[in-house]
């Protein structure tokens, strides 16, 4: 008889929500599986292998997510881009869109989630920012870990946005 077991890259699932600040009412929403790309897999790696600090890298764990604007075709803004495995930062970030630093939570067994939150004052640029991708970054930051694009959503001083990333093992 044989055995045989698989290991596959963890099942990805993306929640952008964008609220209204002043009575908490959800105005839009997206979801959607991602993908984690090649330096999340080498992360997963290392993180199994109990690598320690390697390569240049300090921590090999998501600790930030960060926003741009590349995720939506600009000729159909409810239309999301491709993202590849081979992706290695977003398409369109800047300066106007925050780093935010992610809660880690344990929602149920062999998961993982990872949170962050635009405030109202955040990441509004001159007034109003349309959001259409997000990254889920490691190593304070520095390197992607998982990608995702989606139809945009617009952001300014009365919304915040709340996005989770729930990883299944």
């Amino acid at each position: 008889m044989n055995l045989l077991d698989s290991i596959t890259v963890p099942e990805g699932f993306f929640q952008l929500r964008a609220i209204e600040a002043s009575t908490g009412r959800l105005v839009d929403y997206v979801e959607g599986h991602n993908i984690v790309v090649n330096d999340g897999r080498e992360s997963l790696a290392r993180l199994v292998g109990n690598s320690g600090a390697a390569n240049g890298v300090t921590t090999w764990y998501p600790d930030t997510m960060k926003f741009g604007k590349g995720g939506h075709n600009p000729l159909n803004q409810l239309e999301m881009v491709t993202v590849s495995v081979t992706d290695t930062d977003l398409y369109d970030g800047g300066a106007s869109w925050p780093d935010k630093s992610v809660t880690v939570t344990f929602p149920s067994v062999r998961k993982v989630s990872f949170e962050a939150t635009v405030d109202v004052g955040e990441g509004n640029g001159t007034g109003t920012l349309e959001y259409s991708e997000a990254g889920l970054y490691y190593d304070s930051g520095a390197v992607l870990w998982a990608h995702k694009a989606f139809g945009y959503i617009v952001k300014n001083n009365t919304i915040k946005l709340v996005a989770t990333w729930t990883f299944t093992f």
